[in-house]
């Protein structure tokens, strides 16, 4: 089965954090560790908090003279092979990297590298 044939709502029920106190994610190790005064009610709450998520695709730099004459149409060279994984970045931290898919009409993206948890907890972190 391809991701493009998947029902919308598996797709959702698994992008979604599960409702269920039995099925609520438990705490890893490391944030356990970081926080130890937390009760299990404050730490199910950070636990819940949405981060924005970004799957980049390229970066450049360009004059303010050439972004001043854009225009409809314009296209911009990336330096990015088309073959190659998209980063995955939280916070502005890279946390992994994956291959971009069609789900039904829209884009996801299939995970192929993904740092350990504790990393991903740390990227999170105010600079």
């Amino acid at each position: 089965m391809t991701v493009d044939q998947l029902d919308p709502e598996v797709i959702s029920q698994t992008a979604e954090p599960a409702q269920s106190p039995a099925l609520a994610p438990q705490p890893s190790p490391a944030l356990s560790r970081s926080a130890p005064s937390a009760t299990g009610e404050e730490l199910a709450r950070i636990l819940r908090l949405r981060v924005p998520l970004i799957v980049q695709l390229a970066r450049r730099m360009l004059t303010i003279a050439t972004v001043r004459d854009l225009g409809v149409g314009a296209i911009i060279a990336l330096d990015r092979p088309v073959k190659e994984p998209l980063d995955v970045l939280v916070n502005n931290h890279p946390i992994g990297r994956g291959i971009c898919v069609k789900v039904g009409e829209n884009f996801g993206l299939r995970v192929t590298e993904i740092c350990d948890s504790r990393q991903r907890v740390l990227s999170m972190k105010q600079e």
